[in-house]
């Protein structure tokens, strides 16, 4: 089975080393998995194929190499592509990932927000799409190290439905990632949880960026709370009008988040620190954008917005 990974940041990186190391440590599950990672800088490709990955998990540290390229003739056609790249850059990924296409591929997209539905659907020579959502935690510590730093559920699933043969694969899927430890399960509302992760984001991530602080310190000022509490309910209010179905209290749910990655820094606050374009178009945006179609107001998140433009314009 050949995996392309295609995006080398935290969690490409994570998943690339999380399923190279489980997977060497029992070769009887899968012997011929043949995974690769695609890369846009041919400088770093160039160093990670020479020095592998490093994955810290708490105290430990593990080693493994890597096949890692910017030229996807060298990978040739996948059975899997994990497309891991930030919103910003997922029509360019999408681009790569048309070079990698067979008969079988399938493309699982694990992006935060949801603003890759739109080009997800508007593309021509893709394969059929698995959307993903995921709760695991990564930081990258350097080029080619990354630390995990925080297990959660992986969930996957079809937007649309699919054929019995497109189901096996998605099973094989679903398989190979609980094999390298990435504990994850079938959906067939993977929407609802899409939004229910954007939901989370809206209220963290830009808030974490505009502090920068960790997740938990959101919780030890009334005023960081208040405003968290705030977007998310007018993210609630958006996403039930589109007729998302919400299990949970969704406020509720971000608080605990807050609580139990108190130490995790946000994607959004990694990007902010490292000066590189955020998400906020794809997470707060998208609460924006949709609230001024239904006519639902959403005044914190329009300030949310701002805030974190005007950090990025002043990289």
């Amino acid at each position: 089975m050949k995996v392309a990974i295609i995006g080398p940041g935290a969690l490409g990186c994570l998943l690339a080393a999380s399923l190279t190391i489980k997977l060497d440590q029992s070769r009887d599950v899968n012997p011929a998995l043949d995974l690769w990672l695609l890369d846009y800088k041919p400088e770093r490709a160039r160093y990670l194929k020479e020095n592998g990955l490093i994955l810290e998990e708490g105290n430990q540290k593990k080693t493994c190499r890597i096949n890692a390229t910017v030229d996807p003739q060298e990978i040739g056609p996948a059975d899997i592509i994990i497309l891991c790249v930030k919103s910003p850059q997922v029509a360019a990924g999408l681009q790569l990932a048309a070079k990698l296409v067979q008969e079988d591929t399938l493309l699982v997209t694990l992006q935060n927000g949801i603003g890759h539905l739109a080009l997800l659907k508007n593309r021509q020579k893709l394969p059929p799409i698995v959307l993903g959502v995921t709760a695991q935690g990564a930081n990258m510590v350097a080029p080619g190290h990354v630390c995990h730093a925080g297990d959660g559920l992986t969930r996957i699933g079809f937007l649309k439905s699919a054929s019995f043969t497109r189901s096996l694969l998605l099973a094989k899927v679903c398989n190979l990632l609980n094999y390298g430890g990435i504990e994850t399960v079938i959906v067939d509302n993977i929407l609802d949880y899409l939004w229910s992760k954007l939901l989370i984001n809206t209220g963290i991530n830009a808030l974490t960026a505009i502090h920068r602080c960790p997740n938990g310190r959101l919780l030890e000022s009334a005023d960081t709370k208040e405003k968290l509490s705030a977007a998310v309910r007018e993210g609630e209010a958006v996403a039930r009008a589109l007729g998302i179905e919400l299990a949970d209290d969704p406020l509720a749910i971000t608080l605990d988040v807050c609580r139990k990655t108190a130490q995790n820094l946000s994607s959004m606050l990694q990007d902010v620190n490292r000066k590189r374009p955020t998400e906020i178009d794809a997470i707060n945006g998208e609460i924006a954008a949709a609230g001024r179609r239904l006519g639902i107001p959403t005044p914190v998140n329009d300030a949310l917005i701002k805030k974190v433009k005007e950090i990025e314009q002043a990289y």
